[in-house]
């Protein structure tokens, strides 16, 4: 989901095997947006456990991939026993304690400034338990031995069997908006 290069970018002895970036959970941001059955957008936040890009730019679409691990137990809304029902009931941590992600480079990158590509990543995303393919647009920042992956997509629920929250006769939204920024150094 996060790594691309533009060839012509750094000399061909740069692209001569794969490289490596390991994302900083203290430096990138997982947030969710869901409508509460009031009608109020809830932001909540997850940590990224570890996650890893890969890839060689000369072999690109051949070669990227990514890995993310996320905690789900570490979701944070600021709203404690909202938080405590969210983890134990919807996302029924104990039994789904990490959210994964797998994913490979779906199409060619397209560079949009210097620095700066857009591309598509599709991949597992593997959510209380269920498996689904999705596909998500990221903005991959490059500056020197450092990556920034930045992106947004909306789930349902549903399609990962979590029941949308209710309250007595209201329920909130079926559809979660997922933003995400990713840092990643370059390892040996």
């Amino acid at each position: 989901m996060l790594f691309a290069f533009g060839v012509g970018v750094f000399p061909p002895s740069a692209f001569a095997e794969l490289q490596r970036f390991r994302f900083s959970p203290d430096e990138s941001q997982i947030t969710t947006k869901i409508t509460d059955p009031f009608g109020k957008v809830v932001d909540g936040i997850f940590r990224l456990r570890q996650g890893e890009a890969r890839g060689d730019p000369d072999r690109l679409a051949e070669s990227a991939s990514v890995s993310l691990v996320i905690d789900a137990a570490s979701y944070n809304s600021n709203i404690g026993l909202r938080d405590q029902d969210v983890q134990e009931y919807y996302l029924e941590v104990k039994q789904h304690p990490v959210i994964r992600f797998d994913g490979a480079l779906a199409e060619k990158a397209e560079r949009a400034s210097q620095d700066a590509w857009q591309i598509t990543v599709k991949g597992r995303l593997d959510l209380h338990g269920v498996q689904r393919e999705i596909v998500v647009p990221v903005r991959l920042l490059y500056q020197q031995n450092r990556i920034v992956a930045q992106g947004s997509f909306r789930l349902s629920l549903a399609e990962f069997n979590i029941a949308a929250p209710r309250l007595l006769f209201l329920k909130s939204g079926n559809q979660a908006e997922v933003n995400f920024r990713l840092v990643g150094e370059r390892q040996p």
